[in-house]
């Protein structure tokens, strides 16, 4: 089966994978022979890491993230040599098959698997048109069940999917046979059997891979817009090119510069000495154009420099993707995420975590309502540093990641950026020791994957510096005020059973009731979870939120983490008086996207029912009017608005969104009260999958017919003034109630 997942159309590198060792690169270099790109459509890859030395990479996406890796194992008869492609429509898919570049790609590592110009190809039984591709070009090809691999039947080169449907005996005859020498290309779509393997490592394709040091992630797809063409240059001319740039002047003309820049690009994929040589003049590099150090006051615009945007991106491509302890401090981290000062002293840590994930309703998208949870630490890495982890051996490969950074909020869609455009790292705890370094450094935090339960959980930190975190019931208040604020990392958290809050340790230096700013924090996550149908928060996770620089879209947006800027919005989050007598409409808006679902969404609706929070926290927990919340409903406006909407001819679907599409809800609201949303969307957190809308019109219909009942009128003929698309059954559906007559839009009904 081809999984397919909806994602923005990639185009990925075939990249050229170089190594100090002169055999290597010639390996490489006629895997990558023929160079090009290759488009995936619809397709969504998983991810592939590299857990060995002589492992190299063969196909990134344009975030330098790893689909396609090549390796080789040492085997009674020599080495077996392997290639994992992260998705199994790379040997099945007509729309990758096709494509030219495509087929040249899989030839030359079909060369290389079998070490030699026409090596006999076995494959699975399912991969019929591959053979025929393969046939055509001129290899011999043959069929043969995993099962029967170890029966002398495969030669030189085996070729599977290995996702769905292998038994221990097959996994055991393939192993057997990669014992005995030869090639193995295998591939699979790992993202959507995470859940089936709780140890990803007993994933197929991982037991196949695993001998080669290439790993299939559990999580993760590929990302990435731009189309990249492959540059053949070996390691010595990628470094020859960067140490002309450090020994002369720097070219002037924008041409020049990306002519430069894409000399250095193949530098990305350097392994052993040559790595280590390009990375000493990478640093060398940054320094001599700046140092580059993005601000708010003098943000990097991408596209102005060519030469910047290299340094940046490959520096953010090797923070994300290289051995612990490899990547060097990038200089731009002293301003942001922060210094940590030379006398901190770095400090061990055991602590205990809760194992078991909670998560909050399932289906609130915007919510990331089954994203992995975040635990605090009380650890900060400065940039470089190795945090060492040793973690319970039961939760081993287990989806548990270590993760530095607090947000992970990219700006690939920001035209100006005023910090490095990812911030955080995170690695899988697949071993009882974990290790995890990050050049830009930040908070440390443990994430516990969807549907674990395993209760506490010890774990030992070290190589960190000491975080201020406070946790509601548990931090002694006199020594938050003498001794914990005071901690050196730059970053601090402010935790409680319902919301952590991450930001800047400045905001937090001077904070002498932290109890009460997480009171009334904690405060507000409840009463949203009122509106929500009297969700017992209790039940769900923690929320979080995090203060940052620049977040990745908008003023501030949803999920988990909610992100917010670094401005009068961090400063009132810790003022519980302000937070409890002015409130903040941006923070409850986010958290009502957090409490939308797809099931009652009304078309155009994204940004309008999230703002139901916003009025109801205003007016039932704040305690202010709802016309002091935001402008745009104040009596004045809400009048001209409507009036403006069906004066120019109430067009749906042109101009039913946002403000206006609020006045609607607002009607209602304010003719029946909150009861009747509150227990419309207690219905819906509990509809059964079988009464599921089935389309928009069904969405549309159910939500008339579930909140008339719940308001005791038949609200039909006013939605429909609105020119809400209803069906016929609608009317029938509600024939037993009377209708509401006298609606503030009656005078335009027709």
């Amino acid at each position: 089966m081809i999984f397919r997942k909806p994602i923005l159309p990639i185009t990925l590198l075939v990249a050229l994978a170089l190594n100090y060792l002169a055999a290597n690169d010639e390996a490489m270099s006629l895997i990558t022979s023929g160079g090009g790109s290759i488009a995936p459509g619809g397709l969504a890859p998983g991810l592939i890491e590299l857990s060995s030395d002589t492992a190299f990479p063969l196909l990134k996406d344009a975030s330098g993230a790893i689909l396609a890796a090549g390796g080789s194992s040492a085997t009674t008869e020599g080495e077996c040599r392997v290639i994992a492609i992260a998705h199994d429509g790379f040997l099945k898919s007509p729309e990758i098959l096709s494509q030219a570049s495509a087929r040249e790609f899989l030839f030359n590592a079909v060369r290389w698997c079998g070490n030699s110009e026409q090596p006999e190809v076995a494959l699975h039984p399912d991969l019929k048109e591959l053979g025929a591709i393969l046939e055509g070009s001129g290899f011999l090809v043959g069929y043969v069940a995993p099962r029967d691999v170890s029966r002398g039947t495969v030669k030189s080169l085996y070729i599977t999917v290995a996702q769905r449907g292998w038994d221990e005996d097959s996994v055991a005859a393939t192993l057997e046979r990669m014992q005995r020498g030869g090639g193995l290309i295998v591939a699979a779509t790992p993202w959507p059997f995470s859940g089936d393997y709780p140890n990803f490592r007993d994933f197929p394709a991982n037991r196949l891979a695993a001998p080669a040091g290439l790993r299939f992630k559990s999580e993760g797809t590929v990302s990435g817009r731009l189309p990249f063409a492959v540059t053949h240059t070996e390691s010595s001319a990628v470094l020859t090119s960067l140490r002309g740039l450090l020994e002369g002047a720097l070219p002037d003309s924008t041409e020049d510069r990306a002519a430069a820049a894409a000399a250095l690009g193949a530098g990305g994929n350097l392994r052993g000495a040559a790595l280590d040589e390009f990375l000493t003049g990478l640093l060398a590099l940054n320094h001599k154009l700046g140092p580059i150090v993005p601000t708010s006051e003098n943000p990097l615009v991408p596209g102005s420099d060519p030469l910047v945007d290299a340094v940046v991106n490959l520096e953010t491509s090797f923070n994300l993707t290289l051995p612990a302890g490899k990547m060097y401090a990038i200089p731009a981290a002293t301003d942001y995420p922060g210094e940590v000062p030379d006398k901190a002293v770095k400090t061990d840590r055991s602590l205990t975590i809760d194992g078991t994930w909670k998560g909050w309703l399932s289906g609130r998208g915007a919510a990331a309502w089954s994203a992995k949870e975040m635990r605090p630490t009380g650890l900060y890495a400065a940039p470089s540093e190795v945090i060492t982890v040793t973690a319970p051996p039961e939760i081993a490969g287990k989806g548990f990641e270590i993760v530095i950074g607090a947000y992970n909020g990219g700006l690939e869609n920001r035209d100006r950026w005023e910090r490095y455009p990812r911030m955080q790292r995170a690695v899988e705890i697949n071993d009882s020791v974990t290790q995890i370094s990050s050049g830009l450094g930040g908070l440390v935090t443990l994430r516990v994957p969807r549907d674990a339960a395993f209760g506490p959980l010890a774990f030992q930190l070290s190589g960190g510096v000491a975080a201020p975190v406070y946790v509601a019931g548990k931090t002694d208040l006199a020594k938050w005020r003498s001794e914990i604020r005071r901690y050196p990392a730059p970053w601090a958290e402010l935790v409680s059973d319902r919301i952590i809050l991450a930001l800047p340790s400045r905001y937090i230096r001077d904070l002498d009731n932290p109890d009460e700013v997480m009171q009334v924090w904690s405060e507000m996550i409840d009463q949203a979870a009122e509106l929500c149908g009297g969700v017992d928060r209790s039940l769900y996770r923690a929320e979080r939120i995090v203060f940052e620089r620049q977040t990745a879209a908008g003023y501030m947006h949803s999920s988990y983490p909610v992100a917010a800027p670094q401005d009068h919005s961090v400063v009132q989050a810790v003022d519980a008086g302000s937070m409890r007598e002015e409130g903040n409409w941006g923070f409850f808006h986010e958290y009502g996207h957090n409490h939308q679902h797809d099931l009652w969404a009304l078309p155009g609706t994204g940004e309008t029912t999230c703002n139901l929070w916003s009025v109801y926290l205003f007016e039932e927990w704040v305690g202010k009017p709802r016309e002091e919340g935001h402008d745009s409903i104040r009596p004045l406006n809400r009048r001209q608005r409507m009036n403006a909407y069906f004066d120019g001819g109430r067009d749906f679907e042109k101009d039913w969104s946002v403000w206006t599409a609020l006045e609607t809800y607002l009607q209602v609201q304010e003719a029946f009260g909150w009861e009747p949303f509150k227990a419309v969307f207690a219905e819906y957190n509990g509809l059964p999958e079988s009464e599921w809308p089935k389309d928009q019109q069904e969405k549309n219909d159910q939500w008339v017919i579930r909140l008339s009942r719940a308001c005791g009128k038949n609200l039909a003929p006013f939605w429909r003034v609105w020119n809400l698309p209803l069906s016929g059954s609608v009317e029938e559906a509600l024939k037993d109630l009377p209708v509401w007559e006298d609606h503030p839009v009656k005078k335009w009904a027709e």
